[in-house]
Parts: C-alpha cells; structure tokens; sequence
C-alpha cells in the first residue's frame, strides 16, 4: 500500500514529472471526481476530458483541508491520491483487451473496439515537455455488426508530446482522445466512438476566473482548441477537423460547455486563408452557402450539468443536458440532436462504499431543441451528415460524436457500486432504435433495429494492475432486418502501469 506521504510527494511532483493529464476512460475516477466537486473540493469544469492533474491535485488539496470527510468522501479521495501518484511515478503503461464481439455502445468506459487490442506506451518529460510514444493494435471487427466490422490494425495512439507554456497553459500534438460532454452512453459532439486522430492544440491546465467586468460572473473558466487531421480515405481523403470549446462554472454546481466542430479542407477542397476564416467566423451566408463554396461541415452546441449534495445526507443529485446541432441555411439554428440524464450518488453503509445510478435519453434525429415534445418538423438523416462530406462527422466509419450516429433515440438504466476494497461493480440496460427512418446513409445500421442490451461486470484492481470482466445480452443487432438475434458478448481487459 503506498503510504500518505509518499502520495503527497508524487502529488507535488506529478506536474514535472508526469502526463499533464488524463484521459477519458475510467468510470471510476469520473464518479469520484463528480462527488468531489459536488461537495465543493474539485473547482471549475470537470465534463470535458481528458482532464488536467492540476486541477485534480488542486482539488484533492482542498479535501484534504477541509477538515473530517465522511468515509466514502475519504475513500473516494485515497483512490485518486493513489491513481496520481501511479501516474506520477511511472514510465510506461499496457493495456490489452480480449472479447467475443465488440460493443455497440461507446460510453464513457472504455471498451475494446474490435475483438483483440493491445496498447503499449512509454512516459518521458525533458523539463516543461512531456512526451508519450506508444501505440494501439486491433484486430479485424467483426462481420455481424456493421459498427465494429473495420480492420483497424496499428496505430500511434496514444501518442503525443505536451509543451507547457508559462504558469497555466500546455501547447500539445499528437493521438489525443476527447470526451466533451456530462453524459454516460456518449457525448454529442466529440466522444471516444471512434479512434483518436492526430491532431495540435492548446488549451489550460487550470480553469480561472477572468477578472473584468461581465466576464468574471463566468468563474472559473477552461478553454482548448485543437485542430487535427482525419487520416484516412474516404470522400475527401485526409480532411481537417477543429474543435472549439470554451467551459465555464457560474456557481459551484452549475458548469456549462459551449463546443463547436469543423470539417474542412481535404484531398479534392478548396482549403486556404479565406475558407478557414469563412468556417471559422461560421455566421449566416459566411459558412451556409449551400453550394460547394460552402467552407465545410460544422455542428455546434452545449453541454451542461447541476450538481449538489442533498441536505447533509452525504448523496448527491445529479442533472445534465448536452445538445449539437447542424448547420443550416438561415441563421437560426433549428436542427437539434439532444441528451438528458440524471443520476444519484453516495454512501452505502458507513465503511466507504458508494453507490452511482442514473437515467438517461438521447434522440438524435434532427428536430425541434426538444425534438417530439415540441412537434414539427424533423429533418432524417440531417445529424452528423452533410451534403459535401458525404462521409459524415466520422472518422474510421464511426461518429465523432454519439456512438449510436445521427437518427437515433435510446434509454438506458445504469448503476454502480464501488465496494471497500475498490471494486466497482456495475450493470446497465438498454432499449436502443437505431435508424429510425430507414435512411440509406445510416452507418451503425442499414435497416431500422430496436435493440435491447443488458450488461454487468466488475473492475477488480490487482497488485499487478486493474482486471476489467463485463458479459452482455442483446436481442437483435445491426442490419438484420426481419430476424432479432440474441447475442452473448463477454469482454475481459487488463490494464497496468509500470
């Protein structure tokens, strides 16, 4: 067991001596965190991964200020300090996955995309630069569901190198994932559905208040940019993608994520100051042409979430809503694609185990801001899709965005326990109708499918690393129009640092 002080040492150090950052991934740290910041401890925007260490750090600092926690604070609080600290002193990293099929659902938990993954990376910093060289192998996707049947092979992520400029901010580039977004089953504009791309950015390392006036009732706020490249064949080979996003935290439960992607340039487009500037600026005619002057495909939207404790019962209430929408030809935006959820969280007994269960609902067909509930028009086949990158809002034929693609709706049950020896044991049940409409440009399925999934499994942490087991039971599947099978998937995954 590494000891209290040890775990504050690493802590001190891990700005200067480690990845500036984690990435999205684990569910476990996510929940954590979200009860932290719940409780006052963790300050500024925590929706959008990967999430600094700074921030982490500073927030385990206040906890461990701030006087007695109640147990499954203090547990919540060690397993990060502990999670730090393995960051902060190690050098490399593996993680391989074996499983029968692959999942149709890319939520927050990372899940192994094809049947065999394996990922190896190496840790370095030289001063302010961070670098991490590795790489992810997976094998050919299976042949009964169109989502996971590409051959993905080999691949530099998770590689990347991190130059922090001055006290605050990081200059980065490389195999970067991106969650952005309060939501369980997927995020609306850019999730870990599908592969990361190569891509530079910048962004802060802590959020901080802007101190003029307006802006400072803003509080603490996060920014990043990146802009990378989709490096693959497709419509337009090799297009750019940038995405923008600007966090904030008005009051300590309410945070808020303004995002906007773009899809640019390509093998075959015109791309130049003037396109870049026109996307970029993205007002009325400037971007909306309709024609192919148009500069590119764009979706913008938010994300926001409330948190609080209840009373002083130690559980914690929890609200969000995330929404894109696409680009149209007039200025007010009317095609929506939209989630909502809520969940609870808190003790179970007094010896500091925690609960998390929640709900949450997706319809990502085009419609109305709240789609059938307002009536009116909807627009099939509108959501990730656009009439010059036919492609779509994909990279590697799965969406940078929601994993079940555009034209969807799903509701889902989940619930976990994180016992006292760290195990967190979850389950969760779906009702998923892909395609809705039959279009033919759909990619996750050809044909309308309602699907029913349920899963349950544990993450068992070892003293040679975390074991990760799930069995799942779906009735139907993809492209398989008149008929609902029933699938019996298993998964194990096993993930250590060294």
């Amino acid at each position: 067991m590494i000891r209290p002080a040890l775990v504050g040492a690493l802590l001190l150090a891990a700005p200067a001596v480690a990845s500036p950052w984690v990435g999205p991934g684990d569910a476990r740290l996510r929940s954590d965190l979200e009860l932290l910041q719940a409780h006052g401890f963790m300050v500024g925007p925590i929706n959008s991964w990967p999430l600094p260490w700074a921030q982490i750090g500073r927030g385990l600092e206040r906890a461990r200020a701030g006087g007695q926690l109640p147990p499954h604070l203090l547990a919540a609080v060690a397993r990060t300090e502990a999670l730090a600290a393995r960051h902060a002193a190690s050098s490399g990293s593996v993680r391989a996955g074996l499983t029968n099929e692959a999942s149709l659902v890319r939520g927050f938990e990372r899940r192994t995309r094809n049947p065999g993954e394996l990922t190896v990376a190496s840790h370095r910093d030289f001063g302010r630069l961070h670098i991490t060289a590795g790489g992810t192998w997976q094998s050919q996707g299976s042949d009964r569901q169109r989502a996971t049947r590409a051959g993905n092979g080999f691949s530099l992520d998770p590689s990347f190198a991190a130059l922090k400029l001055g006290s605050n901010w990081a200059l980065y580039g490389g195999w970067v994932d991106h969650w952005w977004g309060p939501g369980h089953d997927g995020a609306m504009i850019f999730s870990t559905s599908a592969r990361a791309f190569p891509k530079v950015g910048i962004r802060r390392l802590e959020p901080y208040g802007i101190d003029l006036p307006v802006l400072r009732w803003l509080g603490p706020v996060n920014f990043e940019m990146f802009a990378g490249v989709a490096n693959e064949e497709r419509d337009f080979t090799n297009p750019a993608v940038v995405g923008i996003q600007v966090a904030f935290q008005p009051t300590p439960w309410f945070e808020i994520g303004l995002n906007r992607g773009l899809m640019l340039c390509g093998s075959g487009r015109p791309c130049n100051f003037n396109i870049i500037a026109r996307a970029l600026l993205g007002f009325n005619d400037f971007d909306n042409t309709g024609t192919p002057d148009e500069p590119g495909n764009q979706v913008a939207g938010f994300g926001m979430s409330y948190r609080r404790p209840i009373g002083q019962t130690g559980h914690v209430m929890k609200l969000h809503f995330d929404t894109t929408a696409e680009d149209a030809d007039n200025i007010l935006i009317e095609q929506f694609a939209r989630q909502i959820g809520g969940s609870l969280s808190g003790p179970v007994g007094r010896d500091g185990a925690m609960y998390d269960a929640g709900i949450e609902y997706v319809d990502s067909q085009a419609a109305k801001f709240l789609g059938r509930l307002q009536g009116g028009e909807i627009w099939p086949g509108s959501t990730y899709n656009n009439f010059l990158y036919t492609d779509g809002w994909t990279f590697g034929r799965r969406p940078l965005g929601h994993g079940y693609d555009g034209d969807a709706r799903a509701m889902s049950l989940h619930g976990a326990i994180t016992d006292t020896r760290n195990r967190r044991w979850h389950a969760a049940i779906r009702r998923i109708t892909l395609n809705i409409s039959a279009v033919p440009r759909y990619r996750i399925s050809q044909t309308r499918e309602t699907i029913t999934q349920a899963e349950a499994g544990v993450n068992w942490p070892t003293r040679i690393g975390d074991v990760r087991v799930e069995a799942r039971l779906q009735k139907d599947a993809p492209d398989t129009p008149g008929r609902a099978p029933l699938l019996a998937q298993g998964e194990i995954v096993w993930s250590s640092r060294f």
